[in-house]
């Protein structure tokens, strides 16, 4: 689902955009790419906070109304880059849209940002063909799968878009058809392929691949407790 956005030109004409209001809307390509521009965002306010923190090191009063101020500009700057991205409109253009439509298209951003509850999917239809998730057992997977999946982790810090661009490649490892067997080279064409799929799959797997590690962590930290006791 997703609502129309309408916004009047200067011409007199109007122009029309989507917003998705629900996962489902969007692919984790277009999601990235947004969660891209929210992250650089705070990290930039992060750094000017820190510099100010320690310029202002004994003049707490000042230094809270200019930390306030910075987190005001920089919050209605991210607003219209959020805005110009949904909307394909340029940052030239943005001066002419009414701040009305922009908080509108704000406020849905922050809808989406809430929590994802997991409807405990096992598998989904992509391009035609239906693609399973792991079993709960990793019976159908090696654990060397597993283990080259979640190793994918310790990458994230370097990777642009962070963890979503990690999570296409996770699914291409773990996330096969019936009876596919795995095929590393065939990895990188399906972790392309999966940047398109809808953020709901993408959340799904996130949260089951999540609880797995939890369950064989616990595994492991009982076997080791035993192992000490004897």
């Amino acid at each position: 689902m997703s609502i129309t956005i309408n916004i009047k030109r200067d011409n007199g004409g109007q122009y029309d955009f989507d917003i998705p209001t629900e996962w489902k809307d969007m692919t984790l390509k277009y999601w990235s790419e947004l969660a891209a521009i929210i992250k650089t965002h705070h990290d930039n306010t992060k750094l000017k906070h820190n510099s100010f923190k320690e310029r202002y090191a004994e003049d707490e009063e000042d230094l809270t109304k200019i930390l306030e101020s910075i987190e005001f500009v920089d919050n209605v700057a991210l607003n219209g880059k959020i805005f110009s991205y949904m909307s394909g409109i340029s940052a030239e253009d943005m001066k002419n849209v009414d701040m009305e439509k922009v908080t509108q298209v704000i406020e849905l951003v922050g809808d989406l940002t809430k929590e994802y509850q997991p409807k405990g999917i096992r598998s989904f239809d992509f391009e035609g063909e239906t693609y399973y998730f792991p079993s709960d057992s990793l019976k159908d997977n090696t654990y060397g799968d597993f283990i080259e999946s979640t190793a994918l982790d310790m990458t994230v810090e370097s990777m642009k878009h962070g963890k979503y661009d990690i999570l296409p490649q996770q699914m291409a490892i773990l996330c096969r058809r019936a009876g596919e067997d795995y095929n590393e080279e065939i990895v990188e064409e399906k972790s392309k392929k999966f940047k398109n799929l809808t953020m709901d799959i993408v959340y799904e797997f996130a949260f089951f691949l999540t609880n797995q590690s939890k369950r064989l962590l616990k595994i492991s930290n009982m076997y080791l407790e035993k192992k000490e006791k004897v």
